[in-house]
């Protein structure tokens, strides 16, 4: 029987195969890359905020964050339908799940709306921030 890891000790994990990958010493030359590339500082920032956020994902998913395999879930239903058309008329339409939907009342309804345009409008930056590093 396995013993489960407490949360510390899988970060610790995670930090040490970090160090063992050059993943830091990486960073450190992409920056530079990046300094030398383009003289914008708006461009660097758009750079390391995507770096810390794609940071952040696969630290959540690698310590099994349910939330975070939602959340990825979800961003690539939103990569899906903008990667059909970039101009579509209803995305929140698409991403309701409605079973959910049904079962709350109408306030929770409204909430459940307004939380998921919110995400949606989040995960349509992060697309667009992805799409225009690889582009």
């Amino acid at each position: 029987m396995k013993k489960e890891l407490s949360e510390i000790k899988k970060r610790a994990l995670l930090a040490k195969q970090r160090m063992k990958l050059g993943y830091w010493q990486k960073m450190l030359e992409e920056r530079d890359r990046m300094i030398t590339e383009t003289a914008d500082s708006s461009k660097l920032n758009i750079a390391s905020d995507l770096r810390k956020k794609e940071y952040e994902i696969v630290n959540k998913v690698a310590l099994g964050d349910d939330f975070a395999q939602k959340e990825e879930r979800m961003y690539g239903r939103v990569k899906e339908i903008l990667m059909r058309d970039e101009n579509v008329t209803n995305p929140i339409g698409q991403l309701v799940d409605k079973e959910e939907y049904e079962q709350l009342d109408e306030a929770n309804k409204q909430r459940y709306i307004l939380e998921l345009s919110a995400k949606f409008r989040e995960l349509r930056e992060r697309y667009y921030k992805e799409k225009s590093k690889y582009v």
